[in-house]
C-alpha cells in the first residue's frame, strides 16, 4: 500500500517538473495572449471636448474692489484618455474646466485645469494646455431709475396707461468703464393683445444715451428680475369744445373759432370715462386783435384731462381764432325805394322831404361792409303812429346784424287816411276775430350826433364801443322787423 503511495506522489511530481522550461512558456505565452485579446476587444482610447470654463474664487477680486472680463479662454479643449467603454459613455457636460482666479499670474492669466464631474470603475486620464486670461478694471456702481418699455399693440379699444416697475430704482455695478456709459435701465414689456391689467417679471437691461444696449460680462443689477405692473386703460371718443374767455380789444369783434380735429380719443378706467361727455378748452381773448400772436394754437389735450384720464398718442389739437377789425362805412339809400312798416290800417304813408339820395353812417365787419357796394334799400318804422307829420329815422333792410348803425339819415313822413277815386275816406272793414297784436316798431335811435367822429379820434371809439353794446338788445326786434318785411 506504501508503494503505490509513493508511486502516485512520484507521477503528480514529474507533471510540474518534467519540461518545465516548456511550461513556463506556454504560460507566459497564454498571459500575454489573454493581454492581447483584451485589448483588442476594450482598447484604450482618446477623445477631445470643448468645455465651458468656470471660474472660481472670484472674492478674491472683489477683495480689491476690481473687476474682471475675460479675453482669451471662455471655453477649453480637453483630452480625454481611457477605456473605450468609459470614454465613449462621457459627453462635455461630464468634464469640468475651472480656472482659479486666485492664482492669478501677473500678465492675468491662469491655467484651466480639467476634472470629471462624476466616478469611472477604471482610470481616465484628463489634459488641458489651455489658460484663461483676463482684463481687470476698477469696480464702480451706481443707481438708475427702470423704466418701462412697451412692445405690441393692445386689443381693439384698449390702450396702454401707466406700466410701474417694482423696484423703480436699481443698483448697477461692473467695470468703470461700462458703468459710466449706462444712461437707462429699461425692461421690455409685450402688451400684444392686453385687454386687461397684468403683470410679469422681467430682466433688467442697460442702455447708454443713444439707445445702444451696453454689454459687459462685468455688468451685474442688484435685483436679477424686476416685477412690471401694466394697466389697460379703455378708449372713448369725445368732441372738444372751445370756450371763449374776454372780450377782443376795442374797434375788433369775436367771429368764430375753428377747432381740428373735433374729437379726440381718450383712455381711462370705465368709472372716470363715464363722466367725460366733452373736453372744454378755454382761451382767453382779452385785448387780442386781428393781428395777434395766439389766434392759431396747438393745444395738447392731455392739459385738459383730469388724473387718471389720458389722451390716446398724445393728441394735439388746432385752434384758430378769427377776430375781425370793425370799420365805418357810408351806405347810400335811393329815397324811392323805401319802404313803410306797420303802417295802421286806413292810413297811409308818403316821404314828405324832396331827396332822391340819402346816407347812413354804419360800423360792423371789414368782411361784411366790404361787400356792399350798391346803393341798399331802407325801411321807415310806422308802428302806432296816426294822422300826422313825422321825423323818422332811416333803418336798413338788408344790413348783417353783425352791423350797427352811428349816425343814420332822417325822413319827414306824412301819415293821413286812405281816399278812394272820389275822395272819400276808405272805412276798414271790422276785424271777424281777435285782432293780431301790432309789429313792435324799432325802438328810438339816439339822435344822431351833428358831425361824424374822425376814426383816429379817440372819443370816436368810445363812441363805437358804447354803440355796439347796444347792438345786443337790438338784434330781436330787429329780426322781425326784417320778416314784417318780407311778408309785405
Amino acid at each position: 500500500m506504501k508503494k503505490n503511495n509513493n508511486l502516485y506522489g512520484e507521477k503528480i511530481k514529474n507533471i510540474f517538473i518534467n519540461n518545465i522550461g516548456i511550461k513556463l512558456c506556454s504560460f507566459i505565452l497564454a498571459i500575454v495572449v489573454w493581454a492581447i485579446i483584451i485589448n483588442i476587444d476594450d482598447p484604450y482610447k482618446t477623445r477631445t471636448f470643448s468645455v465651458d470654463v468656470e471660474t472660481v474664487n472670484e472674492s478674491a477680486l472683489q477683495s480689491v474692489n476690481k473687476v474682471y472680463e475675460i479675453i482669451e479662454g471662455n471655453t477649453a479643449s480637453v483630452k480625454v484618455k481611457g477605456k473605450k467603454s468609459i470614454v465613449d459613455k462621457l459627453d462635455s457636460t461630464d468634464i469640468r474646466a475651472t480656472a482659479d482666479l486666485s492664482n492669478l499670474s501677473a500678465v492675468n492669466a491662469v491655467p484651466i485645469v480639467p476634472s470629471l464631474r462624476k466616478m469611472t470603475s477604471s482610470e481616465i486620464t484628463l489634459e488641458c494646455t489651455q489658460v484663461l486670461k483676463v482684463s481687470l478694471e476698477n469696480r464702480a456702481s451706481k443707481q438708475v431709475k427702470v423704466n418701462v418699455i412697451t412692445q405690441g399693440t393692445p386689443e381693439e379699444g384698449f390702450t396702454i396707461g401707466e406700466c410701474s416697475a417694482k423696484p423703480n430704482m436699481i443698483e448697477v455695478s461692473g467695470g468703470e468703464s461700462s458703468v459710466e456709459l449706462i444712461d437707462s435701465v429699461r425692461v421690455l414689456l409685450d402688451v400684444n393683445g392686453a385687454s386687461e391689467n397684468f403683470s410679469k417679471r422681467l430682466k433688467p437691461e442697460a442702455y447708454d444715451k443713444d439707445g445702444k444696449r451696453v454689454e459687459s460680462s462685468t455688468l451685474s443689477f442688484s435685483s436679477a428680475e424686476v416685477r412690471v405692473f401694466a394697466n389697460i386703460l379703455e378708449n372713448k371718443l369725445v368732441p372738444v369744445k372751445i370756450k371763449i374767455v374776454g372780450e377782443p380789444a376795442d374797434g375788433y369783434q369775436y367771429i368764430s373759432t375753428d377747432c381740428l380735429p373735433e374729437e379726440v380719443e381718450i383712455a381711462g378706467n370705465n368709472k372716470k370715462l363715464s363722466g367725460i361727455d366733452q373736453i372744454i378748452v378755454p382761451i382767453d381773448i382779452t385785448g387780442m386783435t386781428n393781428i395777434s400772436s395766439g389766434l392759431e394754437q396747438d393745444i395738447h389735450v392731455s392739459d385738459y384731462l383730469p388724473e387718471g384720464v389720458t389722451a390716446t398718442d398724445d393728441s394735439t389739437i388746432s385752434v384758430k381764432i378769427n377776430i375781425e377789425q370793425l370799420v365805418k362805412k357810408n351806405i347810400q339809400i335811393d329815397v324811392s325805394s323805401i319802404r313803410f312798416l306797420s303802417v295802421g290800417e286806413g292810413l297811409k304813408a308818403e316821404i314828405i322831404d324832396d331827396m332822391t339820395v340819402v346816407n347812413v353812417l354804419v360800423t360792423g365787419r371789414a368782411s361784411v361792409l366790404n361787400g356792399i357796394d350798391g346803393r341798399e334799400k331802407g325801411y321807415l318804422n310806422c308802428n302806432k303812429l296816426e294822422e300826422g307829420i313825422y321825423t323818422l329815422n332811416v333803418m336798413l333792410q338788408d344790413i348783417d346784424e353783425s352791423c350797427t348803425i352811428l349816425e343814420g339819415a332822417k325822413l319827414r313822413v306824412k301819415i293821413s287816411k286812405l281816399e278812394d277815386d272820389n275822395n272819400n275816406t276808405v272805412v276798414s272793414p271790422e276785424p271777424t276775430g281777435e285782432p293780431e297784436p301790432a309789429d313792435t316798431a324799432e325802438p328810438d335811435e339816439p339822435a344822431a350826433p351833428t358831425e361824424i367822429p374822425d376814426n383816429n379820434d379817440k372819443d370816436s371809439d368810445n363812441f363805437l364801443a358804447s354803440l355796439i353794446a347796444q347792438k345786443t338788445s337790438k338784434n330781436k326786434d330787429k329780426n322781425k322787423t326784417k320778416e314784417t318785411i318780407k311778408a309785405e
